[in-house]
């Protein structure tokens, strides 16, 4: 039997053949039906009860879980169509509604907690001392989100730094080599620059709703009701695994993510796990708590070329 980390492995190549299958079907290869769902996440803490009932539960057979490399490489691979399912966080499913792209919001994940940060040189004096200064930003809108959050905080604007974009794969890399004074991170990678001397400046521990998760589908999805409802399930027990903060545990699933098993413990810290009744609620009054979120990333972050105004559709559960 494949280790664990393994195992998680052989789901990424299998997505990799899907994907070679997905170019023969341009040419004419008639796909076999099948009901499995696609469910795409990138390498965050706030994902991880889904990977927990994978490896420790029982997992729903229709259902395959797919782990990529970053947020924006789910969100891709969304658009593209070679998952049906997809972990984002809350201005990523704006960013698909303004682009004209069709999905619905079935649930809330997770609320960061302190899982997403700046993070400073040593020696840095504080966000103050960041004007006029290189910050690595990964090429998505919640790294925008969040240092502009965190510049506001002491009268700063993004046009006060200078914004170096990169991919999430190369944060770590681009640290290490000195390209900049800051970085917008989120677990594991925190843990990963701390461990290199990094020190936290800001972070969304003292600002609740500010990087919400969600759960989203492609409208075709919709269409298998008891496979969505087993995968909020397998949700829901995966969550109550991790809530027992068992050692064997983390040692099993820490390594899938690049971090020891104390430091998969402490990652757990920093992120509300939201169970599916609470999910529920959140998409409940006037404003609903998941609106309030939303409201503020549209201040934060307006429309840009070629994107329209627009809202992602809510389907809680997915029910239409």
């Amino acid at each position: 039997m494949p280790t664990p980390r393994t195992a998680r492995l052989l789901v990424v190549l299998a997505f990799v053949v899907v994907g070679a299958l997905g170019v023969q079907l341009r040419w004419g290869i008639q796909a076999p039906e099948t009901q499995t769902l696609r469910i795409g996440i990138g390498p965050w803490i706030g994902y991880e009860p889904f990977v927990a009932e994978r490896e420790l539960g029982q997992w729903p057979e229709r259902v395959a879980l797919v782990e990529l490399e970053s947020n924006t490489e789910t969100l891709d691979a969304f658009i593209e169509g070679r998952i049906d399912v997809a972990g984002l966080t809350l201005d990523e499913t704006l960013r698909l509604a303004r682009r004209g792209v069709d999905h619905r919001v079935i649930a809330v994940l997770s609320d960061s907690r302190g899982g997403d940060a700046v993070l400073g040189r040593p020696g840095l004096a504080g966000l103050g001392a960041l004007a006029g200064r290189p910050v690595l930003v990964e090429d998505t809108a919640v790294g925008t989100l969040m240092l502009a959050a965190a510049l506001d905080e002491v009268g700063l604007s993004l046009a006060d730094v200078q914004v170096e974009r990169t991919q999430a794969t190369r944060i770590d890399l681009a640290w290490s080599k000195g390209f900049a004074d800051a970085v917008v991170a989120y677990s594991p990678v925190i843990e990963q620059l701390q461990a290199q001397g990094a020190v936290e400046l800001f972070s969304t521990r003292d600002h609740p709703g500010l990087v919400l998760d969600v759960l989203v589908v492609r409208p075709e999805a919709l269409q298998q009701p008891e496979t969505i409802t087993a995968m909020i399930e397998a949700w829901d027990r995966g969550l109550a695994r991790l809530a027992l903060r068992r050692p064997q545990d983390a040692a099993l699933l820490a390594p899938g993510l690049g971090l020891s098993a104390a430091e998969y413990t402490a990652a757990l810290d920093k992120v509300e796990l939201i169970p599916a009744a609470r999910s529920r609620a959140m998409f409940e009054g006037r404003p609903s708590p998941f609106e309030a979120s939303l409201i503020r990333i549209e201040a934060a972050w307006p429309p840009g070329a070629g994107e329209r105004a627009a809202r992602p559709l809510l389907a809680p559960e997915g029910r239409p």
